[in-house]
Order: structure tokens, then C-alpha cells, then sequence
């Protein structure tokens, strides 16, 4: 089996601006309906961290605009966004697990899914009025694990993978890599 040519610098760099075009993208639209969505429901707390999340979408792309111009300190926008998006993600679910309004929750759920929720935890044996608020706030537990989880291991490996691809970037752009 014959091993493969490692990859060149320039097309390396092209992964680079290939994925953090697609991934700040991604953060914009996301998180630019998240802010629009919140600020016409009047939640202020989720606009905010919308806010938040926009702006580190905007570093992203600021990042992305500077290596396509062959800026070398792009690399470093995009790699300080991932960690500012994680900033952002960790607050959030801080927030959400320390200030959860099971009752403020549970008024937010349309009527057929309450009755289809409650007739589930009589199936399980639960009492609804009783350990709705109890179910609901390990929900949210989990589902805050979960985002903190996938939030890691995506933000994480991404602007890993982005300080990886230094010296492969800086070669395609014409810089010498600094040694280390």
C-alpha cells in the first residue's frame, strides 16, 4: 500500500476558508434568528446571549475575510471565535441551569402537548402536578449537558484544528512559520 503525498499547503489553506466560510455562516444565520426571534418574544436574557453569539459569528467571518486577503492573522480571529462562541455557549447554559422556571416553562408549551405530557407521566406512574417541575429541570439538565458536551468537542476541535493548520497557512500565504 503506497502512502499518500501529504497535502499541500494551498489546499490546506482552501480547507481553511472552505470550513470557516461554512461555519461562520452557519453561527450568522443561527444565531441573527435567534436574536430576532428573542427580541420579538421580549426575552431579553436570550437576546442577549444571541448577541453574543452574532458577534463571535462575526469574528469568524472577520477571520475568514482576512485569510482570503492573505492576512495572516486571520488564523487567529478564527480560532479566537471558536473560543469566544464557547464563552458564549457555556454562559448560556450556566444561565439555564441556574435560573430554570419549570412553571414559566411549562406555560410556554402548547395545550395538546401538556395533555400528551401528562397522560405520558400517568403512564410512567407519576404524578403530573406533582413531579412535573422535578422531570422538567432534569430535562433541562440534560439538555444543558448535552449542548455543553457537543460544545466542547465541536468548538474545541475546530479551533484545534485551526491552530494545526499554521504553518501549513502561513506557507500558503507567502509567511515563514514562526518556530517554536
Amino acid at each position: 500500500m503506497t502512502k499518500s503525498p501529504p497535502t499541500l499547503p494551498e489546499r490546506k489553506l482552501q480547507r481553511v476558508l472552505t470550513i470557516s466560510r461554512a461555519d461562520s455562516i452557519g453561527v450568522l444565520v443561527c444565531s441573527g434568528s435567534s436574536l430576532l426571534l428573542s427580541l420579538l418574544a421580549g426575552d431579553a436574557t436570550f437576546a442577549l446571549f444571541s448577541a453574543l453569539a452574532l458577534a463571535a459569528g462575526g469574528m469568524e467571518a472577520h477571520g475568514h475575510r482576512r485569510l482570503r486577503e492573505g492576512g495572516p492573522e486571520g488564523l487567529q480571529w478564527l480560532t479566537g471565535a471558536q473560543g469566544c462562541l464557547y464563552t458564549v455557549v457555556v454562559g448560556y447554559a450556566l444561565w439555564r441551569l441556574n435560573f430554570f422556571d419549570a412553571t414559566a416553562y411549562w406555560e410556554q408549551v402548547p395545550a395538546p402537548a401538556r395533555e400528551q405530557f401528562d397522560v405520558k407521566m400517568r403512564e410512567a406512574g407519576l404524578d403530573p402536578v406533582a413531579d412535573r417541575a422535578q422531570l422538567l429541570a432534569f430535562v433541562n439538565f440534560l439538555v444543558c449537558s448535552v449542548l455543553l458536551v457537543v460544545s466542547t468537542l465541536y468548538q474545541g476541535g475546530l479551533a484545534f484544528w485551526y491552530s494545526r493548520q499554521r504553518a501549513a497557512v502561513l506557507a500558503a500565504l507567502g509567511y515563514e512559520a514562526p518556530r517554536t
